[in-house]
């Protein structure tokens, strides 16, 4: 293939890639690259979409072409590490991470998702350090305020924690997350009333953020309106993809109201659906007394040994 039939091939792939006819753009990058040329530029652009298509193996053998050609081509070993991403194999996708860096300390996103990784991997004082250098980067990048925001919170520097989470308000006030970790620290002060105001508003822009339900029911439930919880546990049910956690809290309030029965009957549909349960429920004290004389509850978790 001569070199002006290969550009003329890119330019219209790149095209096709631009109006969302992903299948033509990559047939376009194949025949360029069964045509034996190689340039790492749009070599990366098909191993993007690759990805894009999740055709992974085949996004990592062109990633691997790259480094081949060119040993210190920092996308490429970004490409790679958030292939290992999509896996949640945060163990492997940290090295690559790191690599990237290494040959471009201003990679920003590479920094972002090296501090997800180590925060995933219960790293947290080196994802504190990678969000840190994200921001010294870029410091107005979003997600690296709002996640650095909650890694502090976690570690009890709540003065911290809000002044980040404030930053990113500045940037977009009304983002579900802002106002999910804005209640989260109102929590944490014992401002009930906020905190209830802060879920509300997170619900009503994002339904399907399930820790906002779990939060709004655990304030409702310690304030002793069980059966106010109970209602908000379901509604969070039905709303999110996972609610397995909410179910659990929903099943335990029933306790609290001494209907035992029902509380048994929703631990069991937790046990038959997510039996990695089993350890978290037999170590809650709170449950104790029903798994000793509940011998449906016995029969399953004795299976699951």
């Amino acid at each position: 293939m001569k070199e002006y039939h290969r550009d003329n091939m890119i330019v219209i792939a790149r095209q096709h890639y631009d109006k969302g006819e992903l299948l033509k753009a990559k047939s376009l990058y194949e025949k360029t690259l069964s045509a034996g040329i190689r340039d790492t530029e749009w070599m990366l652009e098909l191993a993007l979409l690759y990805d894009e298509l999740e055709a992974y193996d085949q996004a990592m053998d062109i990633y691997e072409k790259v480094i081949a050609l060119d040993p210190q081509e920092p996308v490429a070993y970004y490409g790679i590490a958030i292939l290992y991403d999509h896996l949640d194999d945060f163990d492997k996708a940290i090295p690559y991470y790191e690599k990237a860096i290494s040959y471009d300390p201003t990679f920003l996103r590479a920094h972002f998702f090296l501090a997800y990784a180590y925060d995933q991997v219960g790293k947290n004082e080196l994802a504190i350090l990678n969000y840190q250098k994200a921001l010294e980067i870029d410091d107005k990048d979003f997600w690296s305020l709002v996640n650095l925001s909650a890694l502090h919170e976690e570690g009890g520097e709540y003065a911290l924690s809000e002044e980040l989470i404030n930053r990113a308000a500045m940037i977009e006030p009304d983002h579900y997350m802002v106002l999910f970790n804005k209640g989260v620290l109102a929590m944490r002060n014992h401002q009930n009333k906020l905190a209830m105001e802060c879920f509300n508003k997170t619900i009503l822009i994002e339904p399907s953020y399930g820790y906002a339900y779990l939060n709004k029911g655990v304030i409702l439930r310690d304030m002793g309106m069980l059966e106010e919880a109970i209602k908000v546990f379901g509604i969070g049910i039905k709303n999110c993809e996972d609610g397995v956690y909410l179910a659990y809290n929903r099943a335990c309030c029933y306790l609290k109201l001494g209907d035992v029965a029902t509380c048994e009957k929703e631990l069991l549909v937790i046990l038959k659906e997510y039996p990695e349960m089993s350890d978290y429920m037999q170590e809650d004290k709170e449950l104790e007394h029903l798994i000793k004389t509940s011998s449906k509850i016995k029969e399953i978790l004795r299976k699951d040994k």
